[in-house]
């Protein structure tokens, strides 16, 4: 029997020192890089990623790239750079027999040496990178094991509960009265009123345990939520369980073999098993 949730393994992935120093070395060089990127773009007057695009030449740049290198997201390509770089500072005059324009030798000395930084720390990086997301990858399929043998548990309680319950119902239903419930409409008790509520119904109600009952004449079983529409009906001389009943209100909760259950309201000449 399952008397409580199993948990599932919460554990953060581990990581060695080392990795999760190399990891956070790289991660650093990229927002420092970033952050000498967009000084630059600032420095220069900010222009449009429109007018940066049309303003290149080799290799073209595009506005998700451009966007991609001022948020961060990743370190561009060197000569991605370069000619952002180019661009955005103001080039000098090409010359006539140069292939295209040039950038400040001075900005692209120091670009490149930013770049050649970033570009090392994410190098020594990508091992420990791919560590880490092999333990997470193995920590996610082992937390979805546990999870399934936690419901493979569940469901296998639950059909045991099931069981259990359609046991005990047939048990129930079997230890019903033998022979066949007296029709009281057409054998009355002389002794008691048609109107009044039998000695054995008042014990068994008192009781508070299931009983079995017989009604005197066709009875409609009438929904428990207080609904008008029958939801079956009570033939004499067919044996009922009744659940629980309420003598000063009249009602009395009954159970059909099918399972059904509902409320009767006429205890008068009820038939104790």
């Amino acid at each position: 029997m399952v008397d409580k949730e199993v948990p599932v393994a919460q554990e953060k992935p581990e990581i060695e020192a080392e990795d999760a120093e190399a990891i956070a070395v790289s991660d650093g060089a990229l927002r420092d890089f970033t952050i000498e990127l967009n000084r630059l773009h600032i420095a220069f007057g900010a222009p449009s990623y429109a007018a940066i695009v049309k303003a290149s030449v080799k290799p073209k740049l595009t506005k998700a790239g451009i966007n991609e290198a001022l948020s961060g997201k990743r370190l561009p390509t060197f000569d991605s750079l370069m000619e952002f770089v180019r661009v955005v500072s103001s080039p000098l005059p090409a010359p006539v027999d140069a292939p295209a324009p040039r950038c400040r030798p001075a900005l692209a000395e120091a670009w490149k040496a930013r770049w050649e930084e970033a570009k090392f720390a994410q190098r020594r990086a990508q091992a420990p990178w791919r560590r880490l997301r092999n333990t997470v990858r193995e920590t996610l399929d082992e937390a979805y094991r546990e999870a399934q043998t936690v419901r493979a548990a569940a469901h296998k309680e639950a059909d045991r509960l099931l069981a259990d319950a359609r046991h005990t119902a047939d048990v129930v239903w079997k230890t019903k009265p033998n022979g066949t419930a007296k029709n009281t409409d057409a054998v009355a008790e002389g002794s008691v009123a048609a109107s009044a509520i039998s000695p054995d119904l008042r014990v068994a109600l008192l009781k508070g345990t299931p009983f079995w009952l017989a009604v005197p004449k066709t009875t409609d079983l009438l929904p428990e939520d207080g609904g008008a529409t029958p939801i079956a009906v009570l033939a004499p001389g067919t044996w009922y369980l009744g659940i629980e009943g309420n003598e000063a209100a009249s009602e009395l909760v009954v159970q059909t073999k099918d399972g059904r259950r509902g409320l009767i309201r006429d205890l008068a000449r009820i038939q104790i098993g």
